[in-house]
């Protein structure tokens, strides 16, 4: 599936009665909510001693890509759109590829 058809499904799921402003803060707090919903799987698995349930981090990546296409429909924006120009920047920022300047510091 391409993005812009994964969009236009988007559009058929998404609450009409949302207009606007509305509609903007839904899709925005939806999709802060959901990268909450991969994050916290992985917090477990990193800090808790966990192991990461795959299907369920992998369900809530296709939840924060629904929100992301929501937003983008609501907005007017093509996802093929945003997915071109994104490329566009990192080929510029990182022409050979990334490749970390420093090491990271140590936690302390």
């Amino acid at each position: 599936m391409q993005a812009n058809e994964y969009q236009q499904f988007v559009s058929r799921t998404m609450n009409k009665g949302l207009l606007g402003r509305e509609a903007i803060s839904n899709y925005c707090m939806g999709l802060a909510g959901e990268v909450g919903e991969v994050v916290e799987p992985l917090k477990k698995f990193l800090y808790h001693g966990k192991t990461v349930d795959y299907a369920e981090v992998k369900k809530e990546l296709g939840d924060v890509c629904w929100y992301v296409a929501a937003l983008a429909n609501e907005l007017g924006i093509e996802l093929n759109d945003v997915l071109e120009q994104n490329v566009e920047k990192l080929q510029k920022r990182y022409p050979d590829g990334f490749k970390p300047q420093q090491p990271l510091p140590e936690w302390t």
